[in-house]
């Protein structure tokens, strides 16, 4: 009976086991890493001034409608449950 290579770990025709890699130094990836980083820097398109300004009152004022409605929430809550507690139920 055949039995695959591939079914126990062994090479494939595509990718054989005795492909040599070649290996780069910690100090070549860095720099190549560091060097696509400044490259992607360069094509960002950055906020002006009074974009990041309105961005920010944007975020400030959702955070405060988020706190005013998680009070209100937790209000009501409350009062139910002193609701309920007070009946005894």
């Amino acid at each position: 009976a055949a039995v695959s290579k591939t079914a126990y770990g062994g090479s494939i025709p595509s990718y054989p086991a005795n492909r040599k890699v070649k290996k780069m130094s910690v100090f070549k990836k860095t720099k190549g890493y560091l060097g696509g980083v400044k490259a992607e820097a360069k094509r960002v398109t950055w906020p002006s001034k009074q974009e990041l300004w309105d961005s920010t009152l944007v975020v400030i004022s959702f955070i405060f409608i988020l706190a005013v409605t998680t009070l209100v929430c937790d209000k009501v809550i409350e009062f139910f449950i002193n609701l309920a507690a007070n009946k005894g139920i």
